[in-house]
């Protein structure tokens, strides 16, 4: 709270003198009346003191609760705030799961990383071109499509283009999930259907993978095109955390581990990496949030793309795969 400008003070001084017929010389630099002061006018009576409204004080716990300020991401991105002390619970429900704490939020992609924002890189010079030799890719003409047939490397050199980088697999958990810890991004029902994520109910044929499945035919959908399954955060919503195309992440991919951890980035001697999300060509199982998928570095596939976070350093390095 500011502090308020001190007020002046008024200084009165009063002197008295005693009833001596001589009286005492007075002190230099005051002055006295010759003539005795008038008697003194009785005190007029005083008003009763107005109320005064006092301000509210904010107790330890309105400070804890109080909700800090959403932070700006930059446009196409989405505030998504660190979790609580006590974190959340990652893998809900499945082998493994574990408490996990995140104590820094981070902007994220409010879409998947589109053909358009890839040719960019390209011509940049910073990415390189992703594999075309696939009938449902993206690239070059669907430019609003999300970017597929995109190797770890690739997508690894984007988001480093853009000044980001891959989300932690914890952190898009957290992002997809939130506080409540819903099953689906947009709750706990209803179950998917083609109103809420490009998928296929009961997902492609093992002999057939890449086959004309999904809710809009083969390949997926523009990016956005699924309102109603977005991920609300108070800062915007994020688009297709479930099917369209699975999704990059920095981890390297291994079982969960049961103890708390807090920022986890996980790394081990691996050329296999996380996926999250579903893809077009995936079930209906694929489209819980705590679904997980791996892939060997260099894979390039139809149903799979990425997108990137701004947020703190990682505390480990990259692998190169070089």
């Amino acid at each position: 709270m500011a502090m308020r400008s001190p007020l002046p003070f008024l200084l009165a001084v009063c002197v008295a003198c005693a009833a001596s017929p001589t009286p005492a010389p007075p002190p230099v630099g005051y002055s006295v009346a010759l003539t005795p002061p008038p008697a003194p006018s009785p005190p007029a009576p005083s008003a009763p003191p107005l109320p005064v409204a006092s301000a509210p004080v904010a107790t330890a716990a309105d400070t804890h609760d109080a909700a800090p300020p959403t932070p700006t991401c930059p446009e196409g991105q989405v505030w998504v705030p660190p979790t609580s002390a006590e974190g959340f619970v990652m893998g809900k429900g499945i082998k493994g799961e574990h408490r996990v704490v995140l104590t820094h939020g981070f902007c994220m992609d409010a879409n998947e990383v589109s053909v358009r924002q890839y040719t960019q890189c390209i011509e940049a010079g910073a990415c390189k071109e992703p594999w075309r030799g696939d009938p449902w890719s993206t690239f070059p003409a669907k430019l609003d499509h999300p970017v597929n047939m995109v190797s770890w490397t690739k997508s690894h050199a984007y988001c480093a283009w853009a000044g980001e980088r891959l989300p932690t697999e914890a952190e898009w958990e957290w992002a997809a999930t939130g506080p409540d810890q819903t099953r689906y991004p947009w709750g706990d029902e209803p179950e998917p259907s083609c109103d809420y994520v490009d998928y296929t109910k009961f997902g492609a044929p093992k002999w057939a993978a890449g086959a004309d499945v999904g809710c809009g035919g083969g390949g997926p959908s523009p990016v956005g095109s699924h309102p109603k399954g977005d991920k609300v955060w108070p800062g915007g919503a994020i688009h297709d955390l479930a099917g369209n195309v699975w999704e990059w992440v920095e981890d390297s991919f291994m079982p969960y581990a049961s103890d708390a951890v807090t920022d986890p980035v996980l790394r081990q001697e691996s050329a296999v990496h996380g996926l999250r999300g579903g893809g077009w060509n995936r079930s209906y199982a694929a489209m819980v949030i705590t679904y997980r998928g791996a892939a060997h570095y260099s894979y390039q596939v139809p149903a799979l793309g990425f997108r990137c976070v701004r947020g703190e350093p990682l505390a480990t390095p990259s692998p190169t795969h070089q």
